[in-house]
């Protein structure tokens, strides 16, 4: 499959069986303790009767394979350059009732104007089917090359896919979580890349310990930005960070 040219073209790639049923379990029950302290979302976009769990990278190294996957690094290497970062990892849960998410593109918060290079790779891991029924993520195919126009609600369509599934998307593509109108949950994971000179989402450099650095492949110290973006960006007092981190 050329994911590159998909993404092109339509905005959006779906790979299916990237996660065994094996991967798929131990995933899940990574998680559970967070979603078990039953904290739900503050505002609609969150959503009320969503769980969200922030900060992968600081719960558990499982979720570090997922991050480097091959087919994401490819796909983000060909729309980002090279030195890409690491945005932000967290797990979305959506419970029966919650309402459509607002349709929105996840590189809005870099005030460049459309149409425009997209400034973001998203990914969505399926840790449940995802169905029209129990909240599957809408997209609206080609709305990653629109200008300001505003997206039409008819003109999203859901992402049904098994568990175990890879969605990958430009931050330019319009898409938002679906209504939930089933008796169960859906658990997916979204994970999402910058270029290497704009702010991540997540401040990595607090949120994984110092101490834990050391255990990160050296992609993902990267990733976090444990790097050297060339020239010198994010050095620190004129050195490489790792070498500051261990002097």
């Amino acid at each position: 499959m050329d994911v590159s040219g998909e993404l092109e073209h339509d905005g959006y790639v779906i790979l299916e069986g990237v996660l065994d049923r094996q991967q798929v379990d131990t995933l899940r029950r990574e998680l559970q303790p967070h979603f078990d302290r039953r904290l739900f979302g503050r505002n609609p976009f969150e959503g009320h009767d969503t769980q969200r769990v922030y900060g992968l990278l600081q719960k558990s190294r499982l979720f570090d394979p997922l991050v480097e996957h091959p087919a994401v690094m490819a796909a983000c290497e060909s729309t980002l350059g090279p030195g890409f970062l690491l945005s932000v990892a967290h797990a979305i849960l959506i419970h029966p009732g919650e309402a459509a998410q607002s349709l929105h593109h996840d590189d809005s918060f870099y005030p460049l104007p459309r149409p425009r290079q997209a400034l973001g790779v998203s990914t969505i891991w399926a840790l449940d089917d995802f169905t029209e029924d129990n909240g599957a993520t809408r997209i609206v195919p080609g709305s990653h090359r629109w200008d300001g126009e505003e997206p039409d609600e008819s003109a999203a369509k859901p992402v049904i896919m098994p568990g175990g599934s890879l969605l990958i998307f430009l931050g330019t593509l319009y898409h938002g979580g679906g209504e939930n109108r089933s008796a169960g949950t859906r658990l997916g994971l979204t994970i999402q890349y910058c270029p290497p000179w704009a702010r991540q989402q997540e401040n990595f450099i607090l949120s994984v310990p110092a101490g834990d650095v050391p255990k990160l492949s050296t992609r993902v110290q990267e990733l976090i930005g444990y790097g050297i973006h060339p020239p010198f960006m994010g050095h620190v007092d004129g050195r490489h960070p790792l070498k500051a981190l261990n002097p």
